[in-house]
């Protein structure tokens, strides 16, 4: 084991197994509640020089064909880098970090809000997370500025695509070549894939995304921008996506002007941003305690989506039974396929096709809605963001019933266990093209096909044009 004491209260333990090294436990980091008088800092991390593992011998130690070194990179903070040898892909190198600069210091405001001879308040408590708290929407429209403009940038893409692979090498590689001071972040399979084309990339664990990353870019469609939420349990960094899936619903930006916006951005060290609320679910027993994973790993942790948590009865032919409580209260049994807790984003995914209401994300609120209620009398529910929802399993129900996140993660709960969903203190800090409204707009117009007739297509052509 090797162990390495880092600068502002941060540790992190690292346990070598055969030619990999994985993080064991993450870097805590303080945290602030926006609030409209507040601003948020970002501020910078400054390595101590020295080795990162006491010596490279010892890291070295006992990895047969594996090289491994510690350097310095462009911005000063120490990098290890592992020869991956023969289980390497290609058999080239991936550069493993643990020591990539904390995000740089940035400040989050709200214009519209104070006048502008006012500008930015300077003078508020440094944070490394964005936090959303309730009733901080504000038009959903925040601008931020960066300090020194974003030193590490993650690169999201879809897999298995050939067109997201030459966007990925395309903008990996003007970003290196044009901003030097950045050091570009991929994930494992991907530079294991790129080892040849993107021999600059670094590969840190998942856990240390939130500490170091001041810019997530992502290439793909809407499912790349959940995957990428489910990256972050809690703070995500500010994320621009580029369309290169089918619908491109969450995506404001199209490939073909990936420079312009990435320069902007770099240059002006400054976007718009639209906090996507998130949801926070967890799973119980008939106890109350937290249910324990099925195959012995320990108990289910808190878990982050950013659409909709769904609970439906899976591959069972029958009704399910599903006691709905809002704050402890029973609010009503519902006898139906399943139930979906959608956040304003996953308003226009699954709920919007079970016939729930659209609602504007920056309208903080869980939206309930039955799929294919018994009673035709249950009609979808829109409640505050502070309340928390409670979906039990009823003593009626045949079968347990399967729990989706995302369109991903299954689980299965049994009589009289249940789940809860409420507001997560973590938004999506998405870029926009345009102020979020607009956006919001042309996406239910010209995506969506909103209550769109010859009248209203006439209308909206000015934003299809766009």
């Amino acid at each position: 084991m090797a162990t390495s004491r880092i600068k502002s209260r941060c540790y992190c333990y690292y346990s070598k197994e055969g030619n990999t090294l994985s993080a064991c436990k993450s870097f805590p980091s303080d945290k602030v509640d926006l609030q409209p008088d507040k601003v948020v800092h970002f501020a910078p991390f400054r390595p101590i020089p020295g080795s990162l593992f006491g010596s490279s011998r010892s890291a070295q130690e006992g990895s047969g064909d594996q090289e491994s070194e510690i350097t310095l990179n462009d911005s000063g903070s120490q990098t290890f880098s592992a020869g991956i040898g023969r289980g390497g892909g290609r058999g080239g190198k991936l550069r493993l970090t643990s020591e990539l600069p904390t995000r740089t210091k940035m400040i989050l405001d709200t214009p519209g809000i104070f006048p502008k001879d006012l500008g930015f308040n300077t003078e508020q408590e440094a944070s490394r997370e964005i936090r959303q708290s309730f009733g901080t929407t504000y038009g959903g429209n925040y601008k931020l500025q960066w300090d020194e403009g974003p030193r590490t940038v993650l690169i999201i893409k879809k897999p298995c695509d050939e067109k997201t692979d030459r966007a990925l090498i395309d903008v990996a590689t003007w970003i290196h070549k044009n901003y030097k001071h950045a050091n570009v972040v991929v994930e494992p399979d991907v530079a294991e894939q790129f080892t040849e084309e993107l021999p600059f990339v670094y590969v840190i664990p998942v856990e240390e995304y939130t500490r170091v990353t001041d810019l997530v870019v992502t290439l793909g469609g809407d499912g790349t921008i959940l995957h990428t939420s489910s990256l972050f349990k809690s703070a995500v960094p500010p994320v621009i996506s580029f369309s290169l899936g089918t619908l491109g619903f969450l995506l404001p930006y199209h490939i073909d002007n990936y420079q312009a916006a990435l320069q902007k951005i770099f240059d002006s060290c400054n976007a718009s941003l639209l906090l996507r609320m998130r949801l926070k679910c967890t799973l119980h027993g008939a106890d109350g305690r937290r249910l324990q994973a099925k195959d012995g790993s320990g108990r289910i942790n808190d878990l982050t989506v950013m659409n909709e948590v769904n609970l439906h009865r899976g591959r069972y032919p029958h009704l399910t039974s599903i006691g709905c409580y809002v704050d402890g209260h029973l609010i009503t049994e519902a006898v139906a396929d399943g139930l979906i807790v959608a956040s304003p984003t996953g308003s226009t995914a699954y709920s919007l096709s079970a016939g729930g209401s659209i609602v504007h994300p920056s309208i903080q609120s869980l939206l309930m809605t039955p799929i294919c209620p018994r009673s035709l009398s249950f009609r979808p529910v829109l409640l505050p963001p502070n309340a928390t929802i409670q979906l039990k399993i009823g003593e009626s129900s045949r079968r347990p019933a399967e729990v989706s996140l995302d369109g991903k993660e299954t689980f299965f709960l049994d009589k009289n266990e249940f789940l809860q969903v409420c507001m997560s203190p973590f938004p999506m800090p998405c870029v926009n093209r345009v102020h979020a409204s607009e956006d919001w707009i042309k996406d239910i117009n010209y995506l969506l096909k909103w209550n769109q007739g010859f009248h209203n297509k006439h209308s909206m052509s000015h934003y299809i044009s766009e």
